[in-house]
């Protein structure tokens, strides 16, 4: 299952339908409109994570002293239907509570796709547990030992499965982390010091602020969260961000420096190191203008963590008018994607690369590119995937510019 938002005249965006997938990507020009359609997806998933999810139209069963709950697609439809009364009905509130003023907007809708691929089968006795099954009959559990009151577990179950539909299991977040993070990172404590409220920030910005301000470092890891920390400590960092009494430092080697004092990729890379070594656990992470003072060559490495970290069962949402970071995810999204294991494995050795860089077949990708017309408003484009040719996604305004280069160089060049 998966989750569409369609938007209808939203500030400069004219309309878009936006699959938030595994692996989501905004590309375009500045102030072609990313950053706010990240932020209202992210309202949107604040928004659906905290409903109250009644049990309505689940079909229930009962037997001796075990209830059976089954939340299929007519339960999923119903909520969907609640969720877009909601925002019709309070847009404005919505709006200003997700951007801190307000914003334009004609309508906003979200969709619920693909609803017969699975459903959850809910099992009550003396504790609770849940259960997702596939159409081929394949089921995984979802969360179990959910004590209380029956109704009171019913409630729950209704909650888990529709997080874990979400694509944010029990337990997990999501975080936001803005263009501004350097600044940010710096100077946190003096904004929580002075603001009133939220001071007229975007809900994203302030649950980063609020991470920051609350953050503690976790200390076990899983082996794929281990190998994921020490490639992006030895390919990106060159050294390692730590906290240590209150503090976020900077060590490289044996020498440690407070982040101030750290050059600006390291301020720009280290809100993605923090995370990875947070106590929190973060399912959707938004990661705007990932490209922030890091140099191409770097890129490719940043691009490949971001693989990585969506490998590990979280769902990214990137932005970036780079070409050059652009052009690295489509071509490890190509290899991922290729059929011809030989050809694949030959590719990765050429080009250094190994099978952790590849994203897993089963992760979903949607491109969307965001494009400003005549008139100033924007239009989103969802790019189509070409493996034959071995294109993958043609990104039409980075050629443009690209090609743009090679015809000023020839004629230069005479």
């Amino acid at each position: 299952m998966s989750i569409r938002v369609d938007v209808k005249k939203f500030a400069k965006i004219e309309k878009a339908s936006v699959k938030i997938s595994d692996f989501l990507l905004f590309v375009g020009d500045n102030n072609s409109g990313k950053t706010l359609m990240m932020e209202l997806v992210y309202g949107i998933v604040n928004i659906i994570s905290n409903w109250d999810a009644e049990i309505g139209c689940a079909k229930i069963t009962e037997m001796e002293d075990i209830t059976y709950i089954r939340f299929s697609g007519e339960w999923f439809t119903e909520i969907e239907s609640s969720v877009n009364s909601y925002l019709q009905e309070n847009k404005g509130s919505f709006l200003l509570e997700c951007f801190s003023t307000e914003i334009p907007a004609e309508e906003i809708t979200i969709h619920f796709e693909n609803l017969e691929e699975v459903f959850y089968v809910g099992t009550i006795a003396e504790t609770a547990y849940l259960e997702k099954e596939y159409d081929d009959g394949h089921r995984v559990s979802i969360v179990g030992n959910v004590s209380g009151a029956v109704d009171e577990m019913k409630l729950q179950l209704s909650k888990y499965a529709l997080l874990d539909m979400l694509g944010l299991p029990v337990g997990k977040r999501q975080l936001f982390l803005p263009a501004a993070r350097a600044g940010l990172q710096m100077l946190y404590r003096n904004f929580f010091v002075n603001m009133q409220g939220r001071s007229g920030m975007a809900l994203p910005i302030y649950d980063y602020l609020k991470f920051l301000q609350t953050y503690s470092p976790r200390t076990q890891f899983d082996e794929n969260e281990e190998d994921l920390i020490e490639f992006v400590d030895r390919e990106l960092l060159g050294g390692k961000i730590e906290y240590q009494n209150d503090m976020f430092m900077y060590r490289e080697d044996y020498c440690f420096i407070p982040l101030s004092a750290a050059s600006s990729m390291i301020h720009e890379l280290s809100p993605f190191s923090s995370v990875l070594k947070s106590e929190g656990s973060y399912g959707y992470l938004y990661y705007d203008e990932v490209e922030n003072s890091i140099h191409p060559i770097k890129q490719g490495s940043i691009a490949k963590a971001l693989m990585r970290f969506c490998n590990l069962g979280n769902k990214i949402i990137i932005s970036t008018h780079s070409d050059t970071l652009a052009g690295k995810i489509n071509n490890l999204i190509l290899v991922s994607r290729m059929k011809n294991v030989i050809r694949r494995n030959d590719i990765l050795e050429k080009l250094n690369w190994s099978m952790q860089d590849m994203l897993q077949p089963e992760k979903t990708v949607n491109i969307y590119e965001f494009i400003k017309n005549e008139r100033g408003s924007v239009v989103i484009e969802e790019l189509d995937f070409f493996d034959y040719p071995e294109i993958g996604y043609d990104f039409g305004r980075f050629n443009e510019n690209i090609d743009k280069l090679y015809d000023e160089s020839n004629c230069i060049m005479g």
